[in-house]
């Protein structure tokens, strides 16, 4: 992004935060790969590997969780190594003074961490498991000297337990889900981040924004709403929030 481009665009989203107290930021897996957290469906990304297309498939878990817990041993660290980048920690400013609602789809807690409040994972989290058999939810976090062994954990009631992430077959958390289209609906602006959304349902969510809300899309990629923005930036998000420095 050429500097003229990179202040124009700085004062336009300016000007739309400053229309509205009520702002949501969507993200997706772009604003995470810049955390060193790699996506699923890249070149590079997890699925790339030909021993990995299933691991998030719920059939697959049910048949043989020792299966996702041994690719689960080698991520973990991925994951803990993770640090909340230049857009995650610009997000989570915005916070201090407006109402700042984050919508993800990521799976990790990088929102959390750079310090935003109200956070919406509409696929799920890794930082909560649940038992298959009884329903005892536990922090992840407990479970890490089994699983870094690569072996399953289980309740004591015998049952495996599941990280709260949405697996291939199942539905998305419901609380999740309706809270991030009450935010969109209620929001003066809409920002898109690091998400080409071609992921279903979730790519829908967009569609839910209100008449006359500003629309902003951050992403390297086109988007199926790039034609209906307000504001289009092409580059990563973690550049983009970096170069605009604190926001208001």
């Amino acid at each position: 992004m050429n500097a003229d481009l990179d202040q124009s665009a700085a004062a336009a989203f300016r000007g739309y935060l400053e229309e509205t107290g009520n702002a949501v930021f969507m993200t997706g897996a772009g604003i995470s790969t810049e955390s060193g957290i790699p996506d699923f469906r890249s070149p590079g990304g997890l699925y790339s590997d030909p021993a990995n297309v299933n691991v998030f498939d719920i059939d697959s878990f049910l048949a043989d969780p020792s299966i996702f817990y041994r690719f689960w041993a080698r991520f973990l660290p991925v994951l803990e190594q993770a640090r909340p980048n230049p857009a995650h920690r610009a997000i989570a400013r915005l916070q201090d003074s407006r109402k700042v609602t984050v919508v993800t789809q990521n799976i990790d807690d990088l929102h959390q961490r750079a310090g935003s409040r109200t956070v919406w994972s509409v696929h799920g989290t890794v930082a909560t498991s649940r038992c298959l058999k009884c329903g005892a939810r536990t922090e992840t976090a407990e479970l890490l000297p089994v699983i870094r062994l690569g072996e399953v954990p289980r309740h004591s009631c015998g049952g495996v337990f599941k990280p709260e992430v949405t697996f291939f077959g199942e539905g998305l958390p419901e609380l999740d889900w309706t809270n991030s289209q009450t935010a969109i609906q209620e929001a003066g602006l809409l920002c898109l981040v690091g998400t080409s959304l071609t992921v279903f349902p979730a790519a829908q969510l967009p569609a839910f924004r209100k008449p006359g809300g500003r629309l902003v899309i951050v992403n390297r990629d086109p988007t199926p709403f790039d034609s209906e923005a307000d504001l289009v930036i092409r580059g990563s998000a973690g550049e983009v929030f970096g170069d605009w420095g604190n926001l208001p």
